[in-house]
């Protein structure tokens, strides 16, 4: 198995499961859990952060492409793409101007 950086960050800082614990507001069994994730690499993010938090540490996440592959670019990179325009309903009829309603007139 894989080693956990959350385990060594804890025992670079001389803690035990339990201090880390303590500091995440998690119980000691979560601690070793996510110990266990991370070396396995089912870790999420999410709980990488919490954990790196609680060690006053960041969470460096970076995607470094292999010596020796091709260059992929994303498919946005080349040509601006052109949005097309909106297509709008048939317009509204609207009077030109607000008539004006006598209230006496409803009872007649």
């Amino acid at each position: 198995m894989a080693t956990s950086w959350i385990r060594t960050m804890r025992e670079q800082w001389g803690w035990s499961t339990y201090e880390l614990a303590r500091r995440a507001g998690v119980s000691q069994p979560t601690v070793i859990h996510w110990e266990r994730r991370e070396a396995s690499g089912t870790i999420t993010l999410a709980t990488l952060s919490r954990a790196a938090q609680a060690l006053q540490c960041e969470v460096d996440y970076r995607l470094v492409r292999k010596s020796g592959a091709p260059p992929v670019l994303p498919a946005d990179v080349g040509e601006p793409k052109t949005r097309k325009p909106m297509r709008r309903s048939e317009p509204v009829a609207r009077p030109a101007t607000p008539r004006s309603v006598d209230p006496n007139d409803i009872w007649q």
